[in-house]
């Protein structure tokens, strides 16, 4: 693997900042490394305002070599400022998925590295832009049907301020593309990954457009796996992620993918 996917997507906004996003790491141990160092490199010549990673940093609670993972977050840092959300991934322990809760130790080191922001249904506030990290609750994941509509109760909930630029990072956009739930957020940007692009090679994605083969629940032929979506005011990106999983043997036949965000001033949208 010597290549990067890039994609890059220009939106008009209230200000003028460039942001990377990347999502779904899926750090495992040190073999990650390789992947996660040509990520690196490739953020490094884009030079963002931000980076941004709305989820499964890791693929356990409880990793290996964490103390290098630790080490390539701070080289990543050192490029611009890092801000994170919580996934599902975060949540679970061995392969059989169980629910165990994050790793607080290991969380409060990421918390404590210089220029790194974890979010964990909070917000931050840097240059007018207010960055909102929603921690989508595990049952949301496992009961679909029961909990899209009740996901307009969690966004109402969010620290928004409407006189700024909204960006929320929300791993998963399963609910929040589904129906009125982001009807006068005033949410105006949504990053998110756990798709996986629904696990379509880039150059079939003019035939799928944004419809996927497979979602990490194993339905055929999903919705919203991947690209730029617009819903009502809200600009919603989703990114195919670092590493295709939970399909293993697949993952290395996709590159891992940095997606480029211009946001532009626009004066007839302000």
């Amino acid at each position: 693997m010597k290549k990067i996917y890039n994609k890059t997507y220009n939106i008009n906004s209230k200000l003028n900042k460039n942001i990377v996003l990347i999502s779904d790491l899926h750090y495992s141990n040190k073999e990650d490394l390789d992947r996660l160092n040509l990520v690196l490199k490739s953020i490094k010549k884009l030079n963002p305002n931000f980076i941004c990673i709305p989820g499964d940093i890791i693929n356990e609670s409880k990793i290996l070599d964490e103390d290098l993972f630790i080490e390539w977050l701070k080289k990543l840092s050192n490029i611009s400022k890092v801000i994170i959300s919580i996934g599902n991934h975060e949540f679970y322990i061995n392969k059989g998925k169980k629910i165990f809760g994050l790793n607080k130790e290991f969380f409060n080191k990421i918390s404590s590295i210089d220029n790194v922001s974890l979010l964990n249904n909070e917000n931050i506030i840097i240059d007018n832009i207010n960055f909102i990290g929603i921690t989508i609750p595990m049952d949301y994941y496992f009961d679909e049907k029961n909990k899209l509509e009740g996901f307009k109760s969690l966004i109402d909930k969010l620290n928004i301020n409407k006189k700024l630029y909204n960006i929320l990072l929300c791993h998963s956009p399963i609910n929040i593309c589904y129906k009125d739930n982001l009807k006068d957020s005033n949410i105006d940007l949504v990053l998110c990954g756990h798709m996986h692009g629904g696990v379509v090679f880039n150059f079939l994605r003019p035939i799928f457009k944004n419809r996927g083969i497979i979602s990490p629940h194993k339905k055929l032929f999903p919705k919203n796996v991947y690209g730029h979506i617009k819903i009502e005011n809200t600009d919603v990106i989703i990114t195919s992620g670092v590493k295709v999983l939970p399909y293993k043997n697949l993952t290395k036949l996709f590159k891992p993918e940095v997606v480029n965000i211009n946001l532009t001033f626009n004066k007839k949208r302000v």
